[in-house]
């Protein structure tokens, strides 16, 4: 452990004397196999494997890209000699004359629909936070993306290469794209693009952007202010999503969005609050992508509401969690896709002067609240076996894990009460949280733990949408969010630590190591390299706590059987909320 800590007793799941109300609430929990409950964009608010951060200078080319053509049969090999003028001669005497065929792929069929984990905020991706993603993906497309379940590497979709020279990144492009209103794709709608990013300044993924400039028609040099070996990465996430630069001062953007994607935004037969339609975008520069002809999006935050439309055949797809997964996996008609694990929650203190709550300045309070919570517990009730305790930003298998960390999860109320003793406050606490429908078991079963430590946790529900922007903001003094695993490390202090990141409105001023420690991680693209500086930051966060990590979670996706099995899904690496819609076809 790094820094200077206390002795105390040797951290360990041994200690379990909890009282037998909390038992009576947990095991009552875990019998329910059915619960209504909504979300918010803030299941996934920073942004799974993570892709690599070892940023080669080449991308692997996508399955949407446009596919190379085969060369003829009797063209040879490149390092093969080339046949004798003869033989060759007869070769094209025998080749028969070319007959015009039908494309190589089926033309699209059918409706796909599905609903997110959260309502509707925003179809604008530099003004998105948090969750929804599949109300952007049928009109957006990255530069890059990184599918889950390979090999991590990056992969083109408007972009096709990179290479990193200090701090120039130049990123070449794809040609012969244009959105959807006809604008063309060229390095002058990517620059337009990253400089409003960073102007709008709500994604911190622009913030490392110093200038951007077109070296010709198809190569953008973006030049950082600092080394971010994320970037490239960052560039496989929202961030990285082009609008059409004619587009860009419509003030309906955030409901009429304009992108280079396989289907545009239908107004005309959407629903506000219920339903929004995407259609086929007819000039897409890739038509064997485009596998379904219409993608319906359902603003369906209630998770019942979602559990039992899949049951009833409205949806395709639904995100599910919890007791509903449970319920949905027990379901012969219907299926269960796991999209790996993509999400650590946490319940970040964003008031760690104790301006408006004293006692959460206080590192022994803050311990007492740590191991007042059985993690173990949590992750059977509330996770329902699809999560793992954990005390840092990434779960195990990630190169940035700490696998030491994992020793010192620990349970102990006893412990926890004698600290709020020595803290000062032996007749406890009480303090607000916010709250929306999807964490609401989430809160409950953690005021429980805390309840039995002489903490008195309210919880203010609010409405879906907002738990992002008011997290940010000065009106509470803890929180509970999903960390996003896709996020390059090095993303962590800017959403989280720094005195100026957004979720640290209260203006902290943080631990400078934290700072040392990313310049030292961000110095090299070797994750190996990298990962002692994260493994160190983190030991740090866990020392300090006032981030409090609880678990980390796979995303489950509802489906019917028939789709569970469907060999064309494929999982996006960075925010897995849906399947890649690219390529997506109904009977595979």
């Amino acid at each position: 452990m790094s820094g200077h800590s206390r002795t105390r007793p040797s951290p360990g799941r041994g200690a379990r004397r909890r009282p037998i109300r909390l038992l009576i609430a947990l095991l009552a929990a875990m019998s329910l196999l059915a619960v209504s409950c909504g979300t918010d964009d803030d299941a996934a608010d920073g942004v799974a494997d993570t892709p690599s951060a070892d940023t080669s200078a080449a991308v692997t080319e996508t399955e949407d890209a446009a596919p190379e053509p085969e060369p003829e049969a009797d063209e040879p090999a490149a390092d093969e000699p080339a046949a004798d003028d003869d033989a060759a001669g007869a070769a094209e005497e025998d080749e028969p004359e070319p007959e015009d065929t039908a494309p190589e792929f089926p033309a699209p069929s059918g409706t796909i629909r599905t609903a997110p984990l959260v309502s509707l905020v925003t179809m604008d991706p530099h003004s998105f936070q948090g969750g929804g993603l599949p109300w952007l993906t049928p009109v957006y497309e990255r530069l890059f993306r990184s599918e889950r379940g390979g090999d991590g590497s990056i992969q083109g979709v408007l972009a096709t290469g990179y290479s990193v020279d200090g701090l120039d990144v130049t990123i070449t492009l794809r040609e012969g794209v244009t959105f959807s209103d006809g604008e063309p794709f060229n390095a002058a709608a990517v620059k337009a693009n990253l400089e409003r990013g960073k102007e709008i300044g709500i994604r911190s993924e622009f913030a490392v952007i110093d200038s951007v400039s077109a070296a010709d028609e198809f190569t953008v040099v973006v030049t950082l202010a600092r080394p971010s070996p994320g970037f490239i990465t960052d560039m496989a996430s929202v961030a990285g999503f082009m609008i059409s630069p004619a587009a860009m001062d419509d003030p309906a953007l955030d409901r009429n969005p304009v992108g280079t994607g396989p289907w545009v935004y239908n107004a005309a037969e959407s629903r506000e609050g219920d339903v929004h339609i995407y259609t086929l975008n007819d000039n897409y520069w890739d038509p064997s992508a485009q596998g379904v002809e219409r993608i319906e999006v359902y603003d369906m935050p209630d998770m019942a509401a979602r559990v039992n439309a899949l049951k009833t055949g409205q949806l395709d797809f639904a995100h599910i969690a919890g007791p509903a997964a449970a319920e949905v996996g027990a379901d012969s008609s219907l299926g269960v896709i796991r999209m790996g694990t993509n999400l650590v929650l946490m319940t970040p203190i964003l008031d760690r002067d104790g301006t408006v709550v004293p006692a959460f300045a206080s590192p022994l309070v803050r311990e007492a609240m740590s191991i007042a919570i059985d993690r173990d517990a949590f992750a059977q009730v509330v996770d329902f076996g699809y999560g793992t305790p954990n005390l840092q930003p990434y779960p195990k298998g990630h190169w940035a894990h700490n696998d030491a960390l994992d020793d010192q999860i620990e349970f102990n109320p006893e412990r926890a009460r004698q600290l709020m003793a020595e803290a000062g406050y032996a007749d406890g606490l009480s303090f607000t949280m916010p709250s929306i429908g999807f964490f609401g078991r989430h809160a409950e079963v953690l005021g429980e733990f805390w309840r039995d430590i002489g903490i008195d946790m309210n919880v203010e529900v609010l409405e879906p949408g907002t738990l992002a922007g008011r997290s940010r903001s000065t009106d509470f003094p803890i929180t509970m969010l999903y960390w996003v695993v896709g996020t390059d490390p090095s993303g962590y202090p800017a959403f989280y630590l720094n005195a100026d990141a957004p979720f640290n409105p209260f203006g902290h001023e943080p631990n400078p190591r934290y700072a040392e420690l990313n310049q030292l991680g961000s110095a090299s693209l070797d994750p190996s390299q990298r990962a002692p500086h994260y493994h160190e930051m983190w030991e740090l966060l866990a020392e300090e706590r006032s981030v409090l990590f609880i678990t980390s979670g796979e995303i489950v996706l509802g489906t019917t059987s028939e789709l569970a099995q469907n060999p064309t899904i494929r999982v996006d690496a960075a925010q897995a909320e849906a399947p890649i819609w690219h390529g997506l076809r109904l009977g595979g």
